[in-house]
């Protein structure tokens, strides 16, 4: 009986012992930070390291998936792409060995299928990316009711919920499939909960900095409140000088807000350390940020984007802006050229790179309207103003340019502050545009709708935004448009 009960007792203790836990030591806290710095190699080399010393820590496969994720993403090199499956398996099979009671687990199986919603997203493949957001969110959610004051639950259900409150409706087989609904409030109140931890030195520090990044972009792009993304971002990347993750997000939704002063020092000061990953995309918003200024260096970095980089994004909206800068320059021969390309590199499906598809079908644009518009994109407002006042709307032969023109105008008057002269420049590119295929009238219309809501003249507003939806051969952001005008419709309902 004495032998029973103690092979008894060392049975449990082995089996307790070798049990995996999820337990951050001062070390993992060192190379998570390592990893959202983006020094990647140096953290992969520690984190097997630990592995082998180390081999039932979850946490550390959760941060060599993540690593793995990193690489991966920042580089969009496919041959990355089956050690990122051996990363994500290998956590898999970890996670499934933690005990029930750890908070960790479901949350850490959720980020898996998160991350890896966020590439086959990238990659054009929605459906997939659709059922893995179903997984992260079911786990998510469960987690959130067995342990409902475990903060790092907030950054995906935070993200998710947002998202999902911005998807159109042609997109609603999305919603059917993943079974939940979005709700954009609730969804940046998890957000910013999280986000502020980012003071905090445990493991939780960097999951909120995530977060905020996070927040702030959801801000921008989900809520429309350039102001207070700004602010969250302001904060959350007060590390850009070491921190390329934050530079990266720090200079990108500079160059989106039209502040490319801070664009470009915070692009031109990003790190440089051997240690730290080659991030060749950043390449390419320094290009964008130059071009803005007019700087003719944008064509170095664009071109060391193009040489360098091994992914499919960008690429079309790259060759895009060096026949941009060409066409300012007046050469036209060197702008066909680089337009010509755009048709055989990369793929388009972010924004940026459809801009550039469409480019390819039309005609050059008239050099005086375009670098006006990188001006106007580059925050450079007065210059802009100078230039287009110094040019005469008659001066140009087709209704499209001249539509294009009177919407330039009618924005950069907006910035200045001159609204009265905005609203007459708006309503005159709405004339000239009702045979455009742009969407420059539709724009201009959604604008004046808004201004007039908020002036408390439903009758006039009414009629822009009903303009708007009546461009029939628009062909650009028509979903978009049609969206807008009829949020603003039933508002005024």
């Amino acid at each position: 009986m004495r032998g029973s009960v103690l092979s008894f007792f060392i049975f449990f203790y082995f089996i307790g012992f070798s049990a995996n836990h999820f337990r951050f030591d001062s070390s993992l806290l060192i190379i998570q930070r390592e990893n959202i710095n983006l020094r990647l190699g140096l953290a992969k080399e520690k984190l097997l390291k630990k592995k082998a010393l180390d081999p039932q820590n979850s946490a550390i496969e959760y941060l060599l998936h993540f690593n793995a994720y990193l690489k991966l993403f920042v580089t969009e090199d496919e041959r990355y792409y089956k050690d990122y499956i051996t990363a994500k398996n290998n956590a898999f099979e970890h996670f499934d060995l933690l005990p029930d009671n750890s908070p960790f687990k479901k949350f850490a199986q959720s980020e898996i299928y998160f991350y890896s919603a966020t590439l086959l997203a990238r990659n054009g493949e929605f459906y997939n990316s659709a059922l893995e957001i179903r997984k992260a969110w079911n786990l998510i959610e469960e987690n959130s009711q067995l342990f409902p004051s475990f903060p790092p639950n907030n950054k995906t259900r935070g993200v998710l919920k947002v998202y999902l409150s911005t998807i159109p409706d042609n997109y609603d087989w999305i919603i059917r499939i993943l079974g939940f609904d979005g709700d954009l409030n609730h969804g940046l109140r998890l957000l910013q909960t999280l986000s502020n931890h980012q003071s905090d030195t445990s493991y939780l520090g960097v999951i909120a900095q995530e977060a905020s990044y996070l927040y702030s972009f959801s801000l921008l792009h989900a809520a429309k409140n350039p102001i207070k993304s700004w602010s969250v971002m302001l904060k959350c990347t007060q590390d850009y000088r070491e921190n390329l993750l934050s530079n990266y997000f720090r200079g990108s939704t500079a160059l989106k807000l039209n502040k490319n002063s801070i664009a470009l020092k915070t692009l031109m000061n990003r790190p440089h350390h051997f240690t730290y990953e080659p991030f060749h995309l950043m390449s390419y918003h320094l290009g964008v940020s130059k071009l803005y200024k007019i700087d003719s260096s944008a064509v170095l970095e664009l071109k060391s984007f193009i040489h360098n980089y091994k992914g499919e994004s960008y690429l079309k909206s790259a060759y895009e802006k060096l026949s941009w800068f060409y066409v300012i320059n007046g050469d036209e021969n060197q702008a066909s050229y680089y337009k010509k390309k755009i048709a055989y590199v990369g793929k388009a499906i972010n924004n940026e790179d459809k801009q550039a598809s469409r480019y390819t079908q039309k005609v050059n644009p008239h050099r005086i309207i375009l670098k006006s518009r990188l001006l106007y994109d580059g925050g450079y407002y007065n210059e802009a103003y100078d230039l287009l006042n110094s040019f005469k709307v008659r001066q140009l032969t087709s209704s499209n340019e001249k539509a294009e023109f009177c919407y330039r105008k009618g924005r950069v008057l907006e910035k200045l502050g001159l609204i009265d002269r905005a609203l007459i420049m708006y309503e005159a590119c709405s004339l000239y545009a009702i045979q455009s295929k742009e969407y420059y009238g539709a724009y201009a219309c959604l604008y004046l709708g808004d201004y007039y809501t908020k002036e408390g003249n439903s009758d006039i507003a009414i009629k822009f935004y009903t303009r708007a939806m009546s461009y029939s051969k628009n062909q650009e952001y028509v979903d978009s448009i049609h969206s807008r005008a009829k949020a603003g419709l039933k508002k005024l309902e």
